[in-house]
């Protein structure tokens, strides 16, 4: 999905950059925002339990030590950022595969151009005849990825009364 962030960019201030967080379509702030501000009340709740004298007795403090210990020796044979590297690597390996697999146009066309030889009539129209073929299924992949081009040819109508596909 397209969208434009020049205007937000342009101006470099704390707040700029947090609007600018937020407003992101596909930020991961807003996809784990309910979840890390749960996270965050339950871990201050916890905290100021533990922390303070009036809620836990030293015998619950000792037993508190000891449950987070046993935790931490069970917890503790994969490392965490073992896991979140393979967890980065899973997806921009994903990522690396969507954008290699497609179909870019240009490589065909010079290969196209190099094997249809020829500065006749019949040649020139089969060379550009195939290529716009390609660049309208290029198109009309594109339009189920961007919404840029799906706004620009919303239907296959709109792709043919464009004119740029056909003779």
């Amino acid at each position: 999905m397209t969208v434009s962030y020049n205007l937000d960019v342009s101006s470099t201030s704390l707040v700029a950059f947090l609007k600018l967080q937020l407003r992101w379509r596909g930020s991961v702030w807003k996809s784990v925002m309910r979840e890390l501000f749960i996270f965050s009340i339950l871990f201050a709740t916890v905290t100021s339990i533990y922390r303070t004298n009036y809620f836990l007795s030293e015998e619950q403090r000792v037993f508190w030590d000891n449950f987070s210990a046993l935790f931490d020796q069970k917890l503790d044979y994969i490392p965490l950022t073992f896991m979140l590297g393979f967890f980065v690597t899973i997806i921009v390996g994903r990522w690396n595969d969507i954008f290699l697999n497609i179909g870019w146009v240009d490589n065909t066309a010079l290969l196209i151009a190099t094997y249809i030889r020829g500065s006749d009539e019949k040649s020139r129209i089969l060379r550009r005849t195939t290529l716009r073929y390609m660049v309208l299924t290029q198109v009309i992949i594109f339009r189920d990825i961007s919404m840029r081009v799906r706004k620009r040819f919303p239907t296959l109508e709109t792709v043919v009364a464009s004119g740029s596909f056909f003779f």
